[in-house]
């Protein structure tokens, strides 16, 4: 769009429902509009798959993608299943402190002086 000049009349129009005293993002939709509106406009062809009549094709694609989503979303907690029981299973590193916030608060660490004079300043 930019190589073709598409966006300076949008532009140009919303610059100039600026300087009337428009919100930036209302002057901003308000030309897009106007330059989709015409059927003439590379605005038009361009938001028209966007903004137009769904296909039976784009609902199968979109439920394939729902689909494809969901069964990879199950075998990630499979996967972290399987990897929390082993890790719980092995006594050696039970001591290992993990990035969990249920864990967090219970970590108590001792300060050096220097790191608990900063510390105070900062409070």
């Amino acid at each position: 769009m930019i190589a073709v000049g598409a966006h300076k009349p949008v532009l140009a129009q919303a610059y100039s429902a600026l300087d009337q005293g428009a919100e930036p993002e209302a002057a901003l939709v308000t030309a897009i509009k106007e330059a989709v509106s015409n059927p003439d406009s590379v605005w038009a062809a361009l938001l028209e798959p966007v903004i137009g009549p769904r296909t039976p094709a784009d609902y199968e694609a979109q439920i394939r993608c729902i689909l494809t989503a969901r069964k990879d979303a199950r075998n990630w907690r499979k996967r972290a299943k399987f990897w929390k029981g082993k890790a719980k299973k092995d006594t050696s590193s039970a001591d290992l402190v993990t990035p969990s916030p249920s864990d967090i608060s219970s970590i108590v660490e001792e300060l050096p002086d220097a790191r608990k004079r900063a510390l105070k300043e900062l409070i």
